[in-house]
């Protein structure tokens, strides 16, 4: 908290978050006491049709009574959380205040986990809650696992869920990480999550964002070996009054890794979103390709955008681009389809649903695919959006 005191949440000055004002958001219902973990009324198939290894957080605290592995080569346990530092993002220093537990997982050398690991937070409380989960993953050499993040909450909770997690992918190892964000419209998130890959490491990270007040999203990837191959996926269909904000961090350090960023946004009614991705290309990183891509669709007067991709290179010998889109849905497109007989809602739907799609393809889990595009599909129908 001394740390957090002289450093101060970051406000509408700050120019990481100027069009993020999370503290304002935060003014009038937050409460510095944490909500009681509460008895889960619904069904534990949080995950309906996934059979996975699940680690539930009841309000933002590890509950091992509705938690459970089923692979035996994985290993879960409480430990202290790491002392602070004063360098850190100010949400974790606010995380490390209140946290009184890191969740450590961990996957031995060469191990392929039968099941993903699937971490859910479940919010239930008639009062706001003020939730700091916190945990860690080590993949070991050799070793494959998939992460699924998942936020399941009661139409009536209003929360705040300020979590940070780190993930270290050692040598050979490969990492699906899955992050769906579909709590409340009263929810208000912050996410970081920075991931360390060594030499020849494999990392694919997914972010869908489906729902919530106001949701920042932090991701780092790290990339401090050679032979890395590194993928960013992000999809956000944001209406009403909600903001979704996508930070994004690939930091080359070491030569001969391979990068590749794409997230696309759809914005309805007053919805509001920021992409801001920063690709750094250090001196050492000599044959890196990088590549980043922001699109997005606007579908009414009131919803924006602010896009803001970066690369920051400092070696010679590289391969690097960005670029960002913002626009309508292609008329043409859709006069086709409703030349063909389809209603106008409908070819509106196939546009949005195949814009979408794209993001998914790199999802291997079918069974996770599957429940990724279910829910999309029922956004883009609860939303009017097709």
């Amino acid at each position: 908290m001394e740390l957090l005191s002289e450093k101060g949440l970051p406000t509408s000055r700050s120019e990481e978050y100027r069009f993020t004002p999370v503290v304002r958001n935060l003014e009038g219902i937050f409460s510095g006491a944490p909500a009681p973990a509460a008895p889960i009324t619904a069904s534990l198939d949080l995950i309906p049709g996934i059979s996975a290894n699940l680690l539930v957080f009841v309000n933002g605290r590890y509950s091992p009574n509705h938690s459970k592995v089923i692979d035996n080569s994985l290993t879960v346990k409480t430990a202290a959380t790491p002392a602070p530092k004063a360098d850190q993002d100010p949400f974790d220093l606010l995380n490390q205040a209140f946290a009184d537990e890191l969740i450590e997982i961990q996957v031995p050398d060469h191990q392929q986990l039968v099941h993903p690991v699937a971490i859910v937070y479940y919010i239930d409380h008639s009062q706001f809650v003020f939730a700091n989960p916190r945990w860690s993953l080590r993949l070991g050499t050799g070793s494959r696992c998939t992460v699924l993040e998942y936020t399941v909450a009661s139409s009536a909770a209003s929360f705040f869920n300020n979590k940070q997690s780190t993930i270290e992918v050692r040598e050979n190892a490969r990492l699906d990480y899955i992050l769906i964000q579909r709590g409340s419209r009263d929810e208000v998130m912050v996410n970081n999550t920075a991931v360390w890959l060594s030499s020849s490491a494999q990392a694919l990270c997914y972010t869908c964002t489906l729902e919530g007040k106001l949701v920042r999203n932090n991701l780092s990837l790290i990339l401090d070996g050679e032979g890395i191959d590194a993928h960013l996926h992000g999809l956000y269909l944001v209406t009403g009054q909600s903001l979704v904000d996508n930070h994004s961090v690939v930091d080359h350090r070491k030569p001969n890794s391979f990068s590749n960023e794409l997230y696309k946004g759809v914005m309805d009614d007053n919805g509001k979103a920021v992409f801001n991705g920063k690709i750094f290309v250090r001196t050492d990183a000599q044959k890196t390709n990088a590549f980043q891509s922001n699109r997005n669709i606007l579908l009414s007067e009131n919803s924006n955008i602010h896009t803001k991709p970066q690369l920051e290179i400092w070696a010679d010998d590289v391969k690097c681009s960005h670029g960002c889109t913002t626009g309508q849905l292609d008329e043409e497109a859709l006069f086709y389809l409703r030349s063909r007989g389809i209603p106008k809602d409908a070819a509106k739907g196939l546009l949005l649903t195949a814009f979408a799609g794209e993001t998914l393809e790199g999802i291997h889990d079918e069974a996770i695919r599957g429940f990724v595009e279910s829910l999309i599909l029922e956004k883009l129908h609860t939303a009017h959006l097709q």
